[in-house]
């Protein structure tokens, strides 16, 4: 407090020296001593000879130097002007900082009081502050005891509950593996019971299959016993048909036996009577051609009667001869001549128009006896 008094003091003295500074250099700063500079005088004319003056150029050059006069005297009037109005300026800045000053002193006391009460106030303040960072450091220690204590309740509680926790794991655990073992002991049960069912199933399809099987095979004992039945049947009825076949076919056999017998005998019964009918028409012919050779023999001089010769004769169709052949002869060679020669001559021969009956006579023998 008794230092910032001082330091108030202090600024304040150096704030009054420096506007007595500043005061001083301005009223030294000032021409003081300085006469107010005449009015522009009008210069001394240079006399020069001249010998004629433009009256204008005169009146004007005047007027030039007229302003110039009174501009200078206008612009030291202004400057006069300013300083003065400077000078109120700074004295009214003084009396301001005067009474500044007077007021900031009047603060300073004014201050210096209420630091003071205020120093007292901060005295008692620091004080109750004392006393009540006393009490609050009783409080803060009576608060820190509870703190430990409440620390020590939480570290305690924190650690039974961490050890709850542990045990809450621990049953937590044992629950998961107890539920663990109950789900395996449940899913093996429920392997066991599937493995069962399948097992089940298993027996089941066998049985099935077995009574399916058994079933195939009665029925295939039924249909084996069908098929031998029916292959005995088969048989039965084919041996019966094979009987009734060889039956009919001995009967058959016989039959066409009998009629084959009955066929041959009418053939050769057909054909005995083809052969006495063909050679009865062939001795027919033979007796007309013996009867034609007869009319055209004639008869050799010396030559006894009574004589005959079996004579060949080969004929071509139509009757003529192709060939006389005397196979048994008279004992007379010219009878047999006259008899060769009159199937010659008799050619063409007679000839019958059955055709076996002309084969027949293709190539015969006749006993050629003309009287």
């Amino acid at each position: 407090m008794k230092h910032n008094i001082v330091d108030n003091l202090f600024a304040g003295a150096s704030s009054l020296v420096l506007h007595v500074v500043l005061f001083a250099m301005f009223i030294i700063g000032m021409d003081l001593t300085s006469t107010p500079k005449p009015l522009a005088q009008e210069p001394q004319k240079e006399i020069v000879q001249a010998t004629v003056l433009d009256e204008n150029l005169v009146e004007q050059e005047v007027a030039r130097l007229e302003k110039l006069e009174q501009d200078k005297k206008n612009a030291e009037q202004e400057r006069q002007q300013k300083v003065q109005e400077q000078l109120e300026e700074t004295q009214k800045e003084l009396a301001r900082k005067e009474q500044e000053y007077q007021d900031m002193e009047e603060r300073s006391r004014i201050e210096a009081e209420q630091r003071a009460k205020a120093a007292e106030e901060e005295k008692q303040r620091i004080a109750d502050l004392a006393k009540q960072r006393e009490a609050e450091e009783q409080k803060r220690l009576e608060a820190e005891k509870q703190r430990k204590l409440e620390e020590e309740r939480k570290q305690k509680a924190e650690a039974e509950r961490k050890q709850a926790e542990l045990e809450k794991q621990k049953v937590e655990a044992e629950k998961k593996r107890l539920e663990e073992e109950k789900r395996k002991a449940e899913a093996e049960k429920k392997r066991i019971e599937e493995e069962k069912q399948k097992a089940a199933a298993e027996k089941k399809r066998l049985e099935e299959e077995k009574r399916k099987a058994e079933e195939a095979k009665q029925k295939a004992e039924a249909e084996k016993k069908r098929l031998e039945e029916e292959k005995r049947k088969a048989e039965a009825e084919a041996k019966r048909k094979a009987e009734e076949a060889k039956r009919k076919a001995e009967e058959e056999a016989r039959r066409k036996a009998a009629e084959s017998d009955l066929q041959r005998q009418l053939e050769q019964e057909q054909q005995e009577r083809e052969a006495r009918r063909v050679k009865g028409v062939v001795d027919q012919y033979s007796l007309m051609i013996q009867q034609r050779v007869k009319r055209y023999w004639l008869r050799p001089a010396n030559v006894q009667s009574g004589l005959q010769c079996t004579v060949q004769v080969s004929l071509l169709p139509g009757g003529d001869v192709k060939n006389v052949k005397i196979v048994k002869s008279s004992g007379n060679s010219v009878f047999d001549r006259s008899a060769e020669s009159a199937v010659y001559k008799a050619a063409p021969l007679p000839q019958p128009s059955d055709p076996k009956a002309a084969a027949a006579l293709r190539d015969f023998q006749f006993i050629f006896k003309p009287e």
